[in-house]
């Protein structure tokens, strides 16, 4: 008989329903992000990447940093409600670190294309997050991994093209004119807005787990470039501005450093 073909492959267990990733798929470490075709993309940029799961638009992968820390990339696709399942059973599977890596509007003036925002914190203007505490309870980032984050990005770009500060996570991206709320947010001082962050400060804190996001900036709600209907299919988007590219970029660089930091100063 011949042993290697009859060798059995051991089957997955605790299988998770939606991201189909079970026990030993997801590392300490976790990065997501909103658009599942950047997770191969991400990954390809770190060492020995590898495909774990696709199921249902939702990819994840397994890459290891320069010093060999392993992470985990999940796409969670856009917004609050298919990121609370993605989260869930990302924890489920015994991650400590979330780390979203994903684009934001500006509101704040000074946040234009292709910059940086480190969020200290986020605006909960989103029901999801009500699944895990009151609209009272603030949505933080980790001190920790917010500074580690904000520190290592500050290497990598000019001071005027790195932010910190209140982000406001929204669950709507087309908003009815009459109700929006841009205005009382500018005045607030807000430096973007995004669509899952608050959800995962609020989830992470309340399930003792760490969590911060670093996003780059597609484009500012006040004018400049963001991402509109094209006129036609050859025209080029925002996504395309070299100075976002470069920012995403940067941005991956600046989390892979900041996983590699913490793990080193333990």
């Amino acid at each position: 008989m011949d042993t290697e073909s009859s060798q059995v492959i051991p089957l997955k267990t605790r299988i998770q329903p939606h991201l189909r990733v079970g026990e030993g798929d997801v590392e300490k470490h976790v990065i997501i992000t909103g658009n599942p075709d950047r997770v191969p993309v991400i990954a390809s940029r770190m060492k020995d990447p590898e495909e774990v799961s696709r199921y249902r638009g939702l990819v994840t992968y397994r890459a290891y940093t320069p010093k060999g820390i392993p992470v985990t990339i999940s796409g969670t696709g856009m917004g609050v409600a298919s990121t609370h399942i993605c989260i869930e059973e990302l924890a489920k599977l015994d991650c400590k670190v979330i780390i979203r890596l994903g684009s934001c509007g500006g509101i704040d003036p000074t946040v234009k294309t292709g910059d940086v925002v480190v969020p200290t914190a986020a605006v909960r203007d989103e029901r999801a997050s009500l699944n895990y505490a009151p609209m009272e309870y603030p949505a933080v980032a980790s001190p920790e991994w917010y500074l580690a984050l904000y520190e290592s990005i500050s290497t990598l770009l000019p001071p005027d093209r790195v932010h910190s500060g209140i982000n406001w996570t929204t669950d709507i991206y087309y908003v009815n004119p009459a109700l929006n709320q841009l205005d009382l947010w500018t005045r607030a001082k807000v430096k973007c807005v995004e669509m899952e962050a608050s959800l995962l400060f609020t989830f992470a804190q309340t399930r003792g787990l760490d969590a911060a996001a670093i996003l780059s900036c597609d484009g500012n709600l006040h004018g400049g470039a963001q991402k509109t209907e094209q006129a036609e299919e050859g025209e080029e988007t925002g996504e395309q501005d070299p100075l976002l590219v470069e920012a995403i970029a940067k941005s991956l660089d600046a989390l892979v450093m900041a996983i590699d930091k913490m793990e080193e100063s333990k």
